[in-house]
């Protein structure tokens, strides 16, 4: 398992840490896992087969151009416009 090091972690946050673990009680590890577990049970992990792509459709299309090169046309200097307030 990797390890995760929280450096700059607020010391209230961690006195509320430790509070909660020992009502628990759990050690601190024990009791950070817990509450990390219980935040990304219900989250979705979103990919673009999860939201109806068929698998690779990205991979294919992106960059896939296959016609005459595109040309973008001249565009006209930006107007002047008076100052609305």
């Amino acid at each position: 398992m990797t390890p995760v090091i929280l450096q700059k972690l607020n010391p209230i946050v961690l006195e509320k840490l430790k509070y909660l673990a020992q009502s628990h009680q759990r050690t601190l590890e024990e009791e950070i896992t817990s509450i990390l577990e219980d935040v990304t049970e219900n989250t979705p992990i979103i990919t673009p087969e999860n939201r109806g792509w068929f698998p690779g459709f990205f991979e294919e299309v992106i960059g896939g151009w296959e016609g005459e090169p595109l040309v973008r046309e001249h565009q006209a200097e930006a107007q002047e416009r008076d100052f609305l307030l």
